[in-house]
């Protein structure tokens, strides 16, 4: 994916709504962007922002509540995006 190209893909990801709220704490979180039901996050943080130009990346998550073992699993999915020097 282009570097132009990151910040639609979330949208087109999360849709209307973001957030940075956490769902299950209430509290800000920095290096999330939630959807506005909390099923879905982009998560960009420190480790993402810093990797080398060939590693750069981003990762949509997607958020699946099991309410019989009352446990949350998350779905990672890394999308790289190489940026040209």
């Amino acid at each position: 994916m282009k570097p132009s190209a990151a910040t639609g893909a979330w949208d087109d990801f999360l849709g209307s709504g973001q957030t940075n709220i956490n769902p299950r704490t209430g509290l800000p979180d920095p290096n999330r962007v939630f959807s506005a039901d909390g099923t879905r996050s982009i998560r960009f943080g420190p480790h993402e922002m810093n990797s080398s130009s060939t590693k750069f990346h981003f990762h949509q998550e997607t958020w699946t509540y099991d309410p019989v073992a009352n446990t949350w699993h998350v779905d990672n999915v890394v999308q790289r995006v190489p940026l040209k020097k």
